[in-house]
């Protein structure tokens, strides 16, 4: 298939939106006979709910002209989504369609979202057999009374109950579905559009199924031909992946089909560096343990983190804190040293953000995710370095909020699974209460180089830096109350280091809660000549 074009804006229409009973009234009037197939019906029968139809139609002169009838006539917006199949979206409203959290009471969510295109071969079962995977190619004729039903709650829609007896089904693909296989329906499926390859796994992940032997052992022969795909739906597929609650294990899978370094082929080298420090499969193994310790706290963010709820905001895209887990040693190989008789990785966090920015502008990644990957993985190290001090002052710790600003949050997530993962699973369930406590003082003879002690250690200041950031509202503390302009005029100085270092000081007294509002600012500002603080 050729890339998706970007989706031209929405034709809004006045008059009131068709609900679910008229679509397939008003299709079957235009193309007679219509079959949902692909995702819908798989969806269907496993009872999940679907966020769009895909429609297949026999093709016709006239096909083009009854698609856009048919978006009359359902009030719906229309484009093309793929000219070479000729695939046409349909995206409808719904008048019955419950508000988004926030939004306007005017405003609705979008109805049933309807991809509709003409056989892709002469007929139906041509069609079906030139789909990827066999549970993908299933076809359900098109009843005059079918109508989807709309979860109140979520805005998802139900299709009504399959009836396995109606299911059109050329490659057993409800054989496969009831023993939770994703298996091609042909070889060449994947040598005809390789990010079938990535498929396989995103299908693997989002419904729980293996793959079948037959198709990962052709996932491997052909797994080099991912890098014909266009970037951006490289981009899309892994994303999808790494959203998984198991994305370590499907990470794991990936390596060993030889996608994971076809696409991102800077990580093969992790593989055979540091074994004598990480273990059989050195650095890339350590790389795997940070993306399951991030599984692991997803699955019960409480259990580890004081008042989590209050920065949930920064676990919408688990996926993303979990590409920088990917990523955040990926300059580990080249920045290997023996120095003194001792491995050491010096520098590879400055070096790994650039290379990080390469690979994620290679991918198609956005300047916001580029900037917040980027910055996560350049200051990884920062909180394993306050936590090496005994005696962590507020000043050091407004200083690396002040750094940090909006990725400070993404950047504690990062560090706590880096950390985490150098002890067992088991460790870390039996220090969930100790890891809550104040950071234990340090030795004289200082920390030991590795293991539980030193990971307690760590996690414990993880910890404080999480209480202080919800505690001390860091958002507003970090928000400066005065400019440089306001030091200029009221202590006469001319620009100069000299502005940042007042600057500095009044910001710590905010943080410390000695200074709330602006008019406190600018009131320590003229008394400066005698508290210099």
């Amino acid at each position: 298939m050729t890339p998706r074009p970007k989706q031209p804006r929405a034709t809004n229409h006045e008059s009131r939106a068709a609900g679910p009973a008229r679509i397939a009234i008003e299709i079957l009037k235009l193309f007679e006979e219509a079959f949902i197939v692909g995702g819908a019906v798989r969806d269907a029968v496993l009872k999940r709910p679907v966020k769009d139809l895909d429609l297949a139609v026999r093709d016709s002169p006239d096909f083009d002209a009854k698609v856009k009838k048919l978006a009359s006539r359902l009030k719906a917006s229309v484009f093309i989504l793929d000219e070479e199949h000729r695939v046409y979206r349909l995206a409808l409203r719904s008048a019955d369609a419950p508000r988004a959290s926030g939004t306007a009471p005017e405003q609705k969510e979008r109805g049933l979202q309807l991809d509709i295109s003409p056989f892709q071969g002469k007929d139906l079962l041509e069609d079906l057999l030139r789909r990827d995977f066999t549970v993908n190619a299933m076809a359900l004729p098109l009843a005059p009374g079918f109508s989807p039903i709309r979860d109140k709650k979520t805005g998802l829609f139900m299709l009504p109950a399959v009836k396995t007896t109606d299911l059109i089904d050329p490659a057993a693909g409800l054989k496969d579905l009831k023993s939770g296989t994703i298996r091609l329906v042909t070889p060449k499926a994947l040598t005809e559009d390789p990010l079938r390859l990535l498929r396989a796994f995103r299908f693997s992940s989002g419904l729980g199924f293996k793959i079948a032997p037959a198709t990962l052992k052709l996932i491997k022969i052909h797994s080099a031909l991912i890098t014909r795909s266009a970037p951006e739906r490289i981009h899309d597929e892994l994303l999808m992946i790494l959203a998984s609650p198991a994305a370590a294990a499907r990470v794991k899978e990936l390596y060993k089909s030889g996608l994971l370094t076809a696409i991102l082929p800077e990580l093969e080298a992790q593989r055979s560096c540091a074994e004598v420090y990480y273990g059989k499969g050195g650095v890339l193994k350590h790389t795997f343990a940070v993306i399951e310790r991030l599984d692991h706290l997803f699955a019960d963010p409480g259990a580890y983190l004081p008042d989590w709820r209050k920065f949930g905001e920064f676990l919408a895209e688990k996926e993303i804190l979990k590409l920088a887990a990917l990523l955040h040693d990926v300059a580990k190989p080249p920045c290997a040293r023996m120095i003194k008789g001792r491995l050491r990785f010096f520098g590879h966090e400055e070096h790994g953000a650039l290379m990080a920015a390469r690979i994620l502008e290679r991918l198609r990644f956005s300047r916001d995710h580029v900037k917040l990957l980027t910055r996560t993985i350049g200051s990884h190290l920062r909180p394993g370095n306050l936590a090496s001090n005994d005696a962590i002052s507020d000043r050091a710790v407004f200083r690396f909020f002040r750094n940090m600003g909006e990725y400070t949050i993404p950047l504690l997530l990062l560090c706590w699974a880096d950390h985490s993962s150098y002890i067992t699973l088991a460790q870390l369930r039996s220090l969930k209460t100790r890891m809550k406590e104040k950071p234990f003082a340090i030795p004289k003879g200082g920390l030991p180089r590795d293991g539980i002690k030193k990971t307690l250690r760590f996690l414990q200041v993880l910890n404080s830096l999480f209480r202080t950031y919800v505690a001390k509202n860091i958002k507003a503390k970090t928000a400066r109350l005065i400019t440089g302009h306001d030091v200029m005029k009221i202590l006469a100085m001319k620009p100069g280091p000299e502005v940042g270092g007042v600057l500095e000081k009044v910001s710590l007294r905010q943080f410390e809660g000695r200074i709330k509002t602006r008019r406190q600012a600018l009131e320590y500002l003229k008394s400066f000549g005698k508290d210099k603080g």
